[in-house]
């Protein structure tokens, strides 16, 4: 390498050389002394996977390189793909596509001997290079008199994004146990991520957080308002703040401690959620809306009976509508009583559009043919949260389910399986998914937080040219 290398050297030098004794009339040939390296791309790499036997064995051409950008940080002289490559990607022997300004001389640094270029080697697009750890690669100006060298580092996922882990927190905490119905909320403002869980017990509501971060570590919150125990399912969360309903009177606050009046109004009977602007409500006949945070109420329309509308378990999600600006579909779910002898969930939605002077739109209920599948089914509790790609919801049948139709219809997901203490209590749960994609469940004094691993992905937008 190093003899092909000087040789190159002396090639250039000479033709230098022999430009400076040219006629004045012939084409003098000039060399620029700037260079740098200005695209980079990989080909197409195998990928390790399992046999049926249990051996791990490679699949050629599994992973095109070329939908995985890599960045180029000249300020620093980094090379690097901020979306990783899928877990088990061979990375030891790569095709890359190098370009450089000025088609200045690309070099390959040896692994070993990163700082000698004698054991160096000049860059082709046909042969393999090691990616499996960083790689220094060197780019001379045509003078060959000055280079720069860039860390090419080739990241690959170290875990598949498909899979689903819980983490146990705080198990068996005896606050938490003592309520013997909840529901919990995350919230994150100005004074930090939190989850809330507001419960129900023999003398009255209560309220403990912990810290997103934590779980392990429950504090009871001492509020500045008296309320009944059954408020507990009135709390709601929107934006930076929480609601409840107490009595006829709406309260607002930012930490659940101190909470402030900020409307009244007879009708109202239940809390029952909220869009990303709208809070909602169920009176005596229906549901009411406020659009100015709990200040006012109004009436809205129900496309089919009242007593159509669930009364248990219930939850309100929403989703973005693609074709439509400054709007969101709202989703109802919960169960009615027993005595109805309900087989399914009770599903409602709703389009919330916040354009000004924008016609209200009724509340639609849902209703099935007997022999379409997709239905959530009847059971003690099903609870829903949203999702990237629409809605999940876990039901006391210790199953996880997900809707990608706005909750029309349900599938389990066999990727997610519940904490075995979960599927071995009876109690009632919380259930609600933070702003960091975890989804947090609370069932007999026991918490659990989990995510899918691709969740967890950062993904840095700053391109670097």
């Amino acid at each position: 390498m190093k003899s092909k290398f000087l040789a190159f050297i002396a090639l250039v030098a000479a033709t230098l050389s022999l430009s400076s004794c040219l006629n004045s009339d012939e084409t003098v040939v000039e060399y620029t002394n700037d260079t740098a390296i200005t695209s980079f791309s990989l080909g197409k790499l195998g990928r390790y996977t399992k046999t049926t036997a249990g051996k791990d064995t490679l699949i050629a051409d599994k992973v095109n390189g070329a939908n995985y950008h890599f960045y180029i940080d000249q300020a620093t002289r980094h090379i690097y793909n901020v979306d990783s490559l899928p877990t088990k990607t061979r990375t030891a022997a790569v095709l890359a596509t190098i370009s450089s300004k000025n088609s200045s001389p690309i070099f390959i640094m040896n692994k070993n001997c990163p700082e000698k270029i004698d054991s160096a080697k000049y860059y082709s697009s046909t042969d393999s290079i090691d990616f499996s750890q960083p790689r220094m690669v060197r780019v001379y100006n045509n003078s060959l008199n000055a280079y720069v060298t860039y860390t090419v580092k080739v990241n690959v996922h170290q875990q598949e994004g498909n899979e689903f882990n819980w983490q146990a927190k705080a198990q068996l905490n005896e606050q938490l146990a003592a309520l013997s119905d909840l529901k919990v909320l995350a919230l994150e403002n100005h004074i930090g991520n939190h989850i809330y869980v507001f419960g129900k017990t023999l003398g009255g509501m209560k309220i403990y957080k912990t810290a997103a971060s934590d779980g392990n570590n429950w504090a009871e919150v001492t509020a500045n308002q008296t309320f009944a125990a059954a408020d507990y399912q009135n709390a709601v969360q929107m934006g930076d703040q929480l609601y409840i309903l107490s009595d006829g009177k709406v309260y607002a606050s930012t930490d659940a401690a101190t909470w402030n009046q900020v409307g009244e109004d007879s009708q109202l009977k239940q809390l029952v959620g909220a869009s990303s602007k709208y809070l909602y409500a169920f009176t005596a006949t229906g549901i009411a809306v406020s659009k100015d945070n709990g200040a006012t109420w109004a009436a809205q329309k129900l496309d089919a009976a009242f007593s159509l509308l669930p009364t248990q378990n219930l939850s309100m999600n929403v989703s973005t509508i693609a074709s439509v600006k400054n709007a969101e579909n709202v989703l109802l779910l919960g169960t009615r009583d027993a005595s109805y002898g309900d087989t399914i969930a009770t599903t409602w939605n709703h389009v919330a559009d916040y354009s000004a002077n924008a016609p209200e739109s009724a509340w639609n209920y849902i209703e099935y043919d007997s022999l379409q599948s997709g239905k959530m089914p009847m059971m003690d509790q099903v609870l829903v949260c949203g999702a990237d790609s629409g809605f999940v919801a876990l039901g006391s049948n210790g199953k996880w389910y997900k809707s990608k139709n706005n909750g029309l219809t349900w599938g389990v997901d066999s990727l997610v399986t519940m904490p075995a203490g979960f599927s071995a209590a009876t109690q009632r749960f919380g259930f609600c998914r933070d702003k960091d994609k975890f989804y947090w469940v609370v069932r007999n004094g026991s918490v659990w937080k989990g995510r899918f691993n691709k969740d967890g992905w950062i993904k840095d937008p700053t391109i670097f040219e």
